[in-house]
């Protein structure tokens, strides 16, 4: 810092003083040459209140500091915030959806996910919510990892409707803390971390690849993972019209699917005359689904659930809320942009197994850091499909198996941790052992974690031959 301005034999008026700043004006380089300039002010002034004018102007000073500091503190926790996504997935209080729910969170925890991550909880008594709540907070959960309860939508005669009624329950009544908000199913460990970003090595049909593809998700482009469980790609340009088991009011099939998306025979509706192509390349999906909060709440969240509503009423099959989003989208007339990554599953499904096959590392007992260290790996393992390795339905059916208050007392055979040897090196094989050891792996981790001294948590090295935490 630089003064100008000395004249001989007098003082320097205030107005004739220059302050000329050799370095960018940060907040704290700025704050530290005012507070080195005072004292100099002081003497050039030659004023007889030099003192408390310094003392108030270097006040004054501070408290401008202070504020710059906060403001550019508050601007990095946006930058950081704006590279976040809001993670939610519904569940009820049923014991395999209990410990499933767990193990989520804890590999979550366990891959360092950033921002919110919501468990939705849909039709819990009074008595199971308390307990659920005491458990959740003893698990050393990130403060950000939170539960929400909402009332119970699922009937006897509709099982699959909690997830979406209870989102959009959960999303007018609390609502997102991030932008980008995403759905996944609780049978989910997190293997790398979600962010809005899109992936530009993978292929998304129908999309620009590279740079010209959308950078991330954001207000009007729905990303969700290719899913070809009902629509596959296809040439054909003839109409797509979902499988309608009941009709009513004298409705033709088109009309019907117009009257699911619409609420009206008449639409007017892009569902009324959409092709098998378009279907296959832009519908076929599912979760996790991302979208931006504005798309959320204009659209997105409501339509979801009016088609869910209307197509319960005449589809008697499984995966109502995967069909009734694509019709959502259909009706607004918005192409997914589908990735194969998002998440692995069923070895022999046509997702993302690169990065598995290519691998020369042991997924069963080389350091977990290494197995889910590649950037390219997808970000979740859905453990829904029935492998001998692992099986969620090892613990969801019956129902009254214990949940995760009661596992730790579980045996060996509960808890379906048989061994696991490795066979061949085919890519098939390699899959299915990277999808069972990760997944094996977590389990055990949560179990020594949340069992730590019990049964469960004595058993896990002895009966885990094949693989190491």
């Amino acid at each position: 810092v630089f003064f100008t301005g000395r004249r001989a034999g007098g003082n320097v008026p205030r107005d004739k003083i220059r302050i000329l700043s050799l370095f960018p004006p940060s907040a704290t380089m700025l704050g530290a040459a005012l507070a080195c300039a005072m004292p100099l002010l002081a003497v050039a002034a030659g004023a007889a209140d030099a003192e408390e004018s310094c003392a108030l102007q270097t006040t004054q000073r501070s408290r401008r500091t202070e504020m710059l500091l906060q403001a550019e503190a508050a601007e990095a926790v946006m930058r950081a915030e704006s590279d976040e996504v809001h993670v939610t997935f519904v569940t009820d209080c049923h014991a395999h959806n209990l410990w499933q729910s767990e193990l989520l969170f804890l590999s979550a925890q366990r891959v360092g996910q950033r921002g919110p991550v919501t468990q939705i909880l849909s039709g819990c008594s009074p008595e199971a919510q308390k307990l659920v709540e005491e458990r959740h907070g003893t698990l050393g959960l990130p403060k950000h990892f939170k539960q929400s309860f909402v009332a119970e939508f699922n009937t006897k005669d509709s099982h699959v409707i909690n997830k979406v009624y209870g989102f959009a329950k959960w999303f007018r009544d609390v609502g997102p803390e991030r932008d980008v908000v995403s759905i996944i199913d609780p049978d989910f460990i997190f293997v790398r971390p979600l962010t809005p970003n899109i992936d530009h090595n993978q292929v998304a049909l129908g999309w620009p690849e590279g740079d010209a593809r959308p950078q991330r998700v954001q207000k009007g482009l729905v990303v969700a993972q290719r899913w070809g469980i009902f629509a596959n790609p296809t040439t054909a340009t003839s109409p797509w019209i979902p499988r309608i088991d009941k009709k009513f009011d004298n409705m033709t099939e088109s009309e019907m699917f117009t009257w699911i998306c619409s609420g009206s025979k008449e639409g007017p509706s892009p569902c009324s005359n959409i092709s098998k192509q378009e279907v296959g390349t832009y519908h076929g999906s599912g979760v996790p689904y991302l979208a931006h909060k504005d798309d959320w709440e204009e659209w997105l969240a409501d339509s979801w659930k009016d088609c869910t509503a209307r197509f319960h009423e005449v589809y008697d099959g499984y995966i109502v809320e995967m069909l009734t989003w694509a019709f959502a989208n259909i009706h607004r007339g918005k192409r997914e942009l589908l990735l194969r990554n998002l998440q692995i599953c069923s070895p022999g499904y046509p997702e993302d197994w690169e990065v598995v096959d290519s691998s020369d590392l042991d997924p069963c007992n080389d350091p977990m850091d290494k197995v889910l260290g590649d950037p390219n790996l997808g970000h979740f393992i859905h453990y829904t499909m029935y492998t001998d390795g692992w099986n969620k339905r090892w613990f969801s059916k019956p129902r009254e198996l214990p949940h995760a208050f009661g596992r730790c007392n579980m045996t060996a055979e509960d808890h379906g941790m048989k061994e696991f040897l490795a066979g061949d090196t085919s890519n098939l094989t390699k899959r299915k052992r990277f999808t069972t050891c990760v997944t094996r792996r977590m389990f055990a981790g949560a179990l020594k974690r949340t069992c730590a001294g019990q049964s469960s948590a004595q058993l896990v090295d002895g009966v885990s031959a094949g693989f190491t935490l």
